[in-house]
């Protein structure tokens, strides 16, 4: 097998499982929130519905006796949000940095050929290992990175601002998108 077919095998392999079906409905996202209202007072937990006046969240911890908190919008200082699922960035990670260590390996094993070709494949496998470690790492530290603070930017009416802001992150939000009323057209 040439060196260019390799490569496309590999690019194809690596997209194919990276990146979901087209026809397949996306999946409703959970986002994982940190509350800060004015008072101090600290809240976390799944973020599961934005209404004009306040923010609910959804406990998953069985430490929590409580099934959900209403916060009123005027009462919050800050929003951090976080994606709950990053398995589907991990993987694609994993599967990126082994396809790009299986391409390195094997340049560097056609300018200096090895005698046996079980060596050969055995060098191509572990390289492509190595990736595919050190993409789940790196991914991994990335994805947990990747948080976006929300605050009410307008001091006037901090409500509708938060909101705005918030509410294409709650569950209840993407469940909307995705099933919409009868008789509604979506824009």
């Amino acid at each position: 097998m040439t060196l260019l077919r390799l490569r496309y095998l590999i690019l194809i392999t690596g997209l194919t499982l990276a990146f979901p079906a087209v026809a397949q409905k996306p999946a409703v996202k959970e986002y994982r929130v940190r509350v800060v209202t004015k008072e101090g007072i600290r809240l976390r937990g799944i973020l599961d519905e934005v209404t004009d006046t306040h923010l609910r969240i959804a406990y998953t911890s069985p430490r929590y006796y409580q099934q959900d908190e209403w916060i009123p919008l005027t009462a919050i200082r800050k929003v951090v949000v976080r994606r709950t699922n990053k398995a589907a960035w991990r993987i694609t990670g994993a599967i990126v940095g082994s396809a790009v260590a299986a391409l390195v390996a094997n340049e560097s094993l056609q300018k200096k050929r090895t005698g046996n070709p079980i060596t050969y494949i055995v060098t191509l496998t572990m390289a492509s290992v190595g990736g595919a470690t050190t993409g789940l790492i790196l991914s991994g530290v990335l994805v947990n990175l990747s948080r976006r603070v929300i605050r009410p930017l307008d001091s006037s009416n901090p409500a509708i601002n938060l909101q705005r802001q918030l509410e294409p992150f709650s569950i209840h939000y993407q469940q909307n998108a995705r099933n919409p009323l009868p008789g509604r057209v979506n824009k």
